[in-house]
């Protein structure tokens, strides 16, 4: 960790924040509760506290030997998005599942971020110790490490120095408040990215604290900004100094509750009944932060759970049962999009603020997380839980007041019920997927989860499961071919459409649409991707005595944003000897707006792999960047082809067809189930067509090379 100092606290406004210097770092590493890491890019564990190799169950040597492979649950599919999004972001936060070393699991409230290009920092907490955790704080050194969270969470700017001045660390709040990005900054001299402030009394306090390493605290401006500034030089042989700023216009509840926490600390030290007492105090504080959301004061995800579960501790037949209500915020993420993430807060303030009103007073609310708030009613009627339901979506007709701004607030609710308490784990699954139908259908409303949902529910968790055991064991997979046929004078085959089925358990195949969707939300459609690519290039080989067809395979967009997908093509080519122009992909057009995807893709151009854009007018892609865009080819989605049999439509094909062969692309259209669908593409000068006209998906070795459909009866 050399040139980062660890500085944690709530990132909510009015929540405590903690700073570790130098000094209470053996406090931070050696005795904290949480388990801590430091780790390189490629999952191997360079070093690890006393807590992470209590918590695992092996010494830091044994940790280092099997590093994350040794450490994570295989089981637990979250594992995979979580070093992703870590990857790609610089930083994960969430719930995943560990293993000890005698191989049973218990869940962590983890966190990750990348502090140098070959460091990271994994900060982890066994959540079914909790409880047990807060009880044994002893002291307030203990009890403030407990709730210490990565630089990440912080709702206050950090930055750390090395001794040649060079940025060592940015948090995403000192990106904010200084107009910098940490991509931009990291690795250069400090003076460099501010010369204004050379001469100024901000340099005289840097330089001092570089050159004694003895702490300052003084007030100064970024640009228009005024903030309050803590400096301190690290106590590492590296050396380097940290800054700790927040702006103290908009931040001064929480630098008054924080300085007055730091008088209560120096009080402590003084006298030991007021160390006592402050670590009782810490401990309270802890307390409400591990059951309490500080920006609503509503009870958090873990308080609620506590909370029910003690509902059920009494007598079986004193059980009231419970009915329990996911709300959720309709469009919240263009509030913080477009107003920021203060007014995002204000919003969520108020509409706790409504829903306490609504509720009564042995109902329990609590912010779930995000957007996400949940009322359980204990006993309540269907009745009375659906009035209470329509109360909630109908107080969305007040807009909330922010500032000068009128924002409408609406929400989605969806409700379950169950007979006792110690069902909540499952009535929160059911609940949320009531949600979700809601969403689906518009928006702004309610519904019950019903034998509909729960079938849709049960049907999914066994459509996924038999995905991990097929895909585990290889033997779910199968691909079936289209052709498209050539427009030109001479009709022939030169693309090929993969398209993937399930053998499933039950007779005959699963059609995408049944487990596509599936594989999407539970990850798994990473791993199903590269299985196709593997038997689509494999398929290719077999086809040598057709040297001029291509095959198309499609890449969803989660498998296209991750990195390695040009590697991965060009190694599954290699081994089976295929010439890369034999292969292309399909995406979908939004793709085309993301520039990181398009980087992707013009990588996978350069191997020579083709690539097309599938289900082409059907998004909203900016025809300026489609001008741009590493593309071959352009399939025309087949609602536009049943169209022309209009002359709107007709007109609209036209143009798709001089957009494409404008920018150098072929045309394949998609769907031709009529004669005169054909003639109608043919017509506006498409290159090739595929549908049921001319040939249908059938196995490699039954793949219709001859169309249907005479292309010689024009």
């Amino acid at each position: 960790m050399s040139g980062v100092a660890v500085d944690g606290s709530d990132e909510r406004a009015g929540a405590p924040a903690w700073h570790v210097h130098a000094a209470a770092y053996t406090a931070l590493y050696e005795r904290s509760g949480d388990g801590f890491l430091l780790t390189n890019p490629a999952g191997g564990i360079l070093t690890a506290n006393p807590a992470a190799c209590r918590m695992l169950g092996r010494s830091e040597a044994e940790l280092r030997r099997v590093g994350r492979a040794g450490v994570i649950d295989p089981e637990d599919s979250r594992w995979e998005r979580a070093i992703a999004t870590r990857n790609a972001d610089g930083y994960f936060q969430g719930e995943l599942r560990a293993r000890r070393a005698d191989g049973s699991t218990f869940p962590v409230d983890l966190s990750s971020a990348v502090v140098s290009q070959d460091t990271a920092i994994v900060l982890f907490r066994d959540l079914s110790r909790v409880a047990e955790v807060v009880a044994r704080a002893e002291n307030v050194h203990r009890a403030a490490t407990t709730v210490i969270d990565l630089l990440e969470t912080i709702s206050e700017g950090y930055f750390a120095l090395d001794e040649d001045w060079r940025f060592s660390y940015v948090n995403r709040h000192g990106e904010r408040i200084m107009g910098v990005e940490r991509a931009d900054v990291l690795g250069r001299v400090f003076w460099e990215v501010f010369p204004q402030l050379l001469g100024s009394p901000l340099e005289t306090s840097y330089r001092h604290v570089m050159a004694t390493g003895e702490p300052v605290e003084f007030e100064g401006s970024y640009g228009p900004l005024q903030i309050r500034c803590e400096v301190r030089g690290h106590r590492l042989p590296s050396g380097g100094m940290c800054v700790y700023f927040r702006d103290i216009v908009e931040r001064h509840a929480a630098q008054r509750e924080r300085e007055e926490l730091l008088i209560r600390q120096q009080a402590a030290r003084a006298a030991a009944e007021e160390a006592r007492a402050a670590a009782e105090e810490a401990q309270r504080v802890l307390t409400e932060h591990a059951t309490h959301d500080t920006v609503t004061g509503l009870l958090n995800r873990w308080g609620l759970l506590r909370e029910v579960r003690r509902l059920g501790d009494g007598p079986a037949s004193a059980d009231p049962g419970l009915v329990l209500l996911f709300i959720d915020l309709d469009r919240f993420k263009l509030v913080n999009d477009t107003l920021g993430h203060v007014a995002g807060d204000q919003v969520l303030s108020a509409v706790a603020d409504r829903l306490r009103e609504l509720i009564g007073p042995r109902d329990l609310l609590a912010r779930f997380g995000g957007d996400e708030f949940v009322v359980v009613l204990p006993g309540a009627s269907a009745s009375a839980a659906e009035t209470l339901a329509r109360r909630i979506v109908e107080s969305g007709d007040d807009p909330v007041v922010i500032g000068s701004t009128l924002l409408p607030v609406t929400t989605s609710i969806g409700l379950a019920h169950a007979t006792r308490a110690d069902e909540i784990d499952t009535l929160l699954r059911e609940a949320d997927a009531a949600l979700h139908r809601v969403k689906a259908g518009g928006r702004d409303g309610f519904t019950w989860f019903d034998e509909v949902l729960h079938q849709q529910t049960v049907q999914r968790v066994e459509t996924e499961l038999e995905l991990r055991r097929g895909l585990t064991a290889g033997d779910g997979l199968v691909l079936h071919y289209q052709p498209a046929f050539e427009l030109g004078p001479h009709p022939g085959v030169a693309h090929v459409e993969a398209l993937a089925r399930w053998s499933g358990p039950g007779p005959g195949l699963v059609p995408p649409a049944a487990f596509i969707p599936v594989a999407e939300e539970s990850g798994l459609i990473v791993a199903l991707g590269a299985q196709v690519v593997a038997r689509a290039v494999e398929q290719i080989a077999r086809w040598s005595d057709r040297p001029g067809v291509r095959v198309w395979v499609n890449v969803s967009p989660r498998q296209l944003a991750l990195p390695g997908l040009a590697d991965l093509l060009a190694r599954r080519l290699d081994e089976a000897g295929v010439a890369a122009d034999r292969l292309g992909i399909e995406v979908t057009e939004q793709a085309m707006d993301d520039s990181r995807l398009v980087a992707h893709l013009e990588a996978v151009r350069r191997l020579g792999v083709a690539v097309a854009i599938d289900d082409f007018g059907t998004g909203y892609s900016s025809l300026s960047r489609l001008a741009q865009a590493p593309v071959d080819v352009i399939k025309v989605d087949r609602s536009f082809v049943t169209a022309t049999g209009t002359p709107k439509g007709r007109a609209v094909v036209d143009g798709i067809v001089r957009l494409a062969h404008s920018i150098g692309a072929h045309v394949i259209a998609e769907g031709i189930e009529t004669p005169e669908q054909l003639d109608a593409i043919t017509g506006v000068g498409a290159d090739a067509a595929t549908g049921f006209l001319l040939a249908r998906p059938e196995p490699a070795e039954s793949v219709s090379w001859e169309s249907r459909f005479p292309l010689s009866w024009r």
